[in-house]
């Protein structure tokens, strides 16, 4: 699969674009702030019908302008799909040649991506919730079972919360809507508990085939599942803290409060690991969801890499670029500020090689070829 070529309107910094790509290998250059991640997030918007970057739709409206919209013309086994992608202000609208979804969920896996960016060792640094939500994001395009019961435990977490706010106010709680929500959340979250399980068990020999690649020591690395979802006596650990949910206000027993623990040689990576070893970890992460959801899809994901040589020494750089011409059959861009240094790495390159040149908003394709 690959994206052929983008329109954009009103889309952040780009009141007007239209750019087409190689089905092989792109790369983005400029000064930092002139616009690149901006190219990438666009095609991401299309693939997973949110941003990677911006939390709201309204975030994405160039300033002063009332829409955006986006379109980009995929293709797929000889077919060719239009993607568009527009906002209004008020309203999100995803259409796939012009018919739209009956729920935009629907889109989810059909047009895989993965992006690696520098701030993807906050996965390490950061608390719980952004883990969940990076192996929520890939296990759902992976698997619309898992997709469709996410999509439900969040409405009944959002539905029995509400109902416990309402108890502190005075209200009486409605105990058979209660019950209700319990037994969804409990079926929802038993589903959701072990596909993770399942997948992180099929995707950590990859990760670790490809930490083992890109690092230059031998160190030993794996990813721990923390539950107690899966546990057998979960449902009556989950009645049991009624009375704490009552009082705290929300539901403090399920899924929602799994972790993903990241470990080097037997240790938190968060705590002992250096700079270069969490960069590495989430780089190999990266690149093993790419395989995991090539081989759960049948889809070849894009893969959009956004300045992510920052921090990483020469050696790592040349393991990088090494694995991902060896290993990455589909489509890829790269932004980068400093153009010599990809070019160093794609000498060697036999791909069809597109290099775009960006400032503040302007694009121009460069006649370049390493």
């Amino acid at each position: 699969m690959y994206i052929e070529k983008i329109s954009l309107l009103n889309f952040k910094n780009y009141p007007e674009l239209e750019l087409s790509f190689s089905e092989h290998i792109n790369l983005f250059v400029g000064l930092n702030g002139s616009g690149k991640t901006n190219l990438l997030d666009a095609i991401y918007c299309l693939c997973l019908t949110k941003s990677f970057l911006a939390f709201t739709d309204q975030q994405m409206i160039t300033t002063n302008q009332a829409y955006f919209s986006a379109l980009g013309w995929f293709h797929e086994k000889s077919k060719e799909f239009k993607i568009q992608y527009d906002f209004d202000g008020k309203k999100k609208s995803f259409t796939v040649d012009k018919k739209p979804y009956t729920r935009i969920s629907e889109h989810i896996g059909k047009f895989p991506a993965i992006v690696l960016t520098p701030h993807d060792t906050d996965l390490i640094r950061n608390g719980a919730e952004d883990r969940r939500r990076f192996f929520d994001t890939l296990f759902s395009q992976a698997d619309h079972v898992y997709l469709e019961a996410l999509i439900r435990y969040t409405h009944f977490i959002k539905q029995r919360n509400a109902l416990l706010k309402q108890a502190s106010e005075g209200v009486l709680i409605d105990r058979i809507l209660m019950d209700a929500y319990d037994h969804n959340l409990l079926q929802s979250g038993a589903i959701i508990a072990s596909k993770r399980n399942e997948y992180l068990n099929r995707l950590l020999p990859i990760f670790q085939e490809y930490y083992t690649l890109l690092s230059p020591d031998h160190e030993r690395t794996t990813i721990e599942y923390e539950t107690k979802v899966l546990a057998p006596d979960f449902e009556k650990t989950f009645k049991d803290s009624y009375s704490k949910d009552l009082i705290l206000q929300r539901t403090n027993k399920g899924i929602h409060k799994d972790d993903f623990k990241f470990i080097i040689n037997g240790e938190a990576v968060k705590q002992y690991g250096s700079q270069g070893q969490q960069k590495t970890f989430v780089i190999a992460l990266k690149l093993a969801q790419y395989e995991l959801l090539k081989a759960c899809t049948g889809h070849t994901p894009i893969l959009l890499m956004d300045d992510i040589f920052d921090k990483l020494d020469d050696q790592r750089i040349e393991k990088l670029i090494s694995l991902v011409q060896k290993y990455v059959k589909g489509q890829l861009f790269i932004s980068d500020a400093r153009p010599d240094r990809s070019g160093t790495f794609f000498q060697s390159n036999t791909k069809e090689f597109r290099m775009f040149i960006i400032d503040q908003g302007k694009v121009k394709q460069s006649d370049i070829r390493f």
